[in-house]
């Protein structure tokens, strides 16, 4: 049985003149479809938010594609989280003592991955994407070369179009390896996916198709034994940091998805990986909107990667320096104030942030933020650890924002990112105390508090140097105080794209409508400049906070 991989051009279905690539396994076996005929009218109900009409649809696809009805199917929303952003990584800061309390707050949405599948039994894995419009079909005994030519192709930054795997087929492949190594019998797949989930706007479509397969696998094959949330969970993370898609990602995306509650926020506490819902109490006229820049981001080979090399780092070594576990609580933001103060005085995102005279004072009174107000180190010890600093630090220059830099600069740039995580999931218990409180505007001020910190002028800095997503708050804020109108507003995901969320009073139904065009018109007039003739325009999804990944 031979395992070569070819591309052959043919015609596009997804409206006229189109072309797109199927990939098929070379061997004359007529049960391996060639092509995914999926009509405009049926396009349209799969992008929709009628959820029954696309499964029944993708039913019917299933049927025409493979010949049988397919025995499993699984959703999985994407997500959105509100506060405490990128605090879910590194590992290496929940491995030590004392124990890691770091926190996020969101829930998944009503657009959501659908993964249909049954199982074959002559070595074949055959997947078909109806957004794409194509088909892939790998045997099993290729599946370890394709990987390594995957690893390679993304290491040797293969532009995505050359690339021996679409990349759409990515973390479903990683998902099919994972299942594999587990110790599933499989003897071959037949795979029907789609998603209205937006593509690399960080609402965490991959994870979603990680998770819907993580369900669908352990349907058919038992064996795996995914029967608990956080086994699910553990297995679609692993699937995205496979070699195969090549992430880096933490615990958030996975959690929120599986474990998200219809019309109920979900808190999450990294030190056990602990789930709490409650009910939101916010007036019903303030609204979450995400404004999605249509410029995509890829995890794996984006800024998001360089963060968490950075965090690892950054912990490893003071942690070392200090005899204790800097992810822990031990490192409060006075202290990391105080860190910066003296290992990089010169540089202007050394300056201090006191969170009790933020918002107006209106944080001063919480026991949370009064805890973080004192360093834990004296002036001889900083000195010391900046000394060794000087001398353990290496900068990894193979990172753009460290190439250049002295030991103690590019420390600097690494406690920034530290004092990111701190004070992101710093944010949460205060968020949940303004959501319980029904204070709309504490609870806005906290969101546009994260959101100045993950912009590029900010400590994490990871919005990326295209600009698109602070160029897009920036039109969102801006609409908003030009039509006197509240809004405040953060970014999702990062890495060069993806949504800027905005909490948004919606009251007044004209005004509210009257800003989302002025947003588009200036979002529109921004990219044009950027991107002269792409014709780049920001979309509006309003999210839902939805259940969790199920079985259909």
């Amino acid at each position: 049985m031979t395992s070569k991989v070819v591309a052959t051009a043919a015609a596009g279905v997804l409206g006229a003149g189109a072309a797109y690539l199927i990939y098929r396994r070379w061997n004359s076996a007529p049960t391996l479809p060639a092509t995914l005929a999926v009509s405009e009218s049926e396009q349209e109900i799969l992008a929709s938010t009628n959820d029954t009409a696309r499964v029944a649809l993708l039913k019917k696809l299933f049927l025409r594609l493979y010949g049988a009805a397919p025995a499993k199917m699984a959703m999985a929303g994407g997500r959105v989280n509100l506060i405490g952003e990128h605090v879910d990584y590194p590992d290496v800061q929940f491995a030590g003592k004392p124990v890691v309390h770091l926190y996020s707050m969101g829930g998944a949405v009503q657009n959501n991955y659908l993964v249909a599948a049954t199982a074959r039994d002559d070595g074949n894995i055959v997947m078909c994407h109806t957004l794409v419009g194509e088909c892939f079909t790998i045997g099993l005994d290729g599946l370890a070369d394709l990987e390594a030519r995957a690893e390679a192709d993304r290491k040797g930054s293969v532009p995505m179009k050359q690339r021996s795997t679409p990349v759409w087929a990515l973390h479903t492949l990683g998902s099919i390896s994972l299942m594999l190594s587990s110790g599933a019998a499989c003897s071959g797949l037949n795979l029907l996916l789609t998603s209205n989930v937006p593509h690399g706007a960080g609402m965490s479509n991959s994870a979603a198709n990680c998770v819907a397969l993580g369900l669908v696998f352990n349907a058919i094959y038992p064996s795996l034994r995914l029967d608990s949330d956080i086994k699910l969970v553990t297995f679609a993370r692993s699937a995205e940091n496979s070699k195969f898609a090549g992430g880096h990602c933490g615990w958030l995306d996975q959690l929120l998805i599986v474990c998200s509650k219809e019309a109920m926020l979900t808190k999450i506490d990294y030190a056990d990986n602990g789930i709490q819902h409650f009910q939101s109490r916010l007036p019903k006229h303030m609204q979450f909107v995400a404004f999605n820049t249509n410029v995509p981001h890829v995890l794996a080979e984006s800024d998001y990667s360089h963060r968490v090399k950075e965090l690892t780092i950054g912990i490893k070594l003071l942690s070392k320096l200090l005899g204790t576990n800097v992810g822990g609580p031990s490192l409060t933001l006075a202290t990391i104030n105080a860190l910066l103060a003296a290992v990089d005085p010169a540089s202007p995102g050394s300056a201090p942030i006191e969170v009790g005279s933020l918002c107006g004072g209106a944080l001063a009174d919480f026991d949370i933020v009064k805890g973080e107000e004192k360093s834990t180190l004296a002036e001889a010890e900083l000195a010391r650890i900046k000394k060794a600093i000087e001398s353990e630090h290496k900068p990894p220059e193979e990172l753009p924002m460290h190439k250049g830099k002295t030991a103690l600069q590019s420390f600097g740039v690494i406690l920034r990112r530290m004092r990111h995580q701190k004070m992101s999931s710093l944010l949460v218990p205060l968020a949940g105390e303004a959501v319980a409180l029904g204070k709309a505007d504490l609870f806005g001020s906290l969101l546009d508090l994260e959101g100045q910190s993950l912009r590029m002028s900010g400590d994490f800095m990871i919005t990326g140097d295209n600009g698109a997503q602070d160029a897009l708050l920036d039109c969102a804020l801006n609409a908003g105080k030009a039509l006197k109108m509240t809004v405040h507003g953060r970014m999702l995901g990062g890495g060069g794209g993806g949504n800027v969320l905005l909490f948004v009073d919606t009251a007044d139904t004209k005004l509210r409508q009257k800003w989302e065009a002025d947003v588009k018109k200036a979002y529109s007039a921004w990219a044009e400049s950027k991107f002269p003739g792409q014709g780049i325009q920001g979309t509006v999804i309003v999210p839902v906070i939805s259940a969790g990944a199920r079985m259909i």
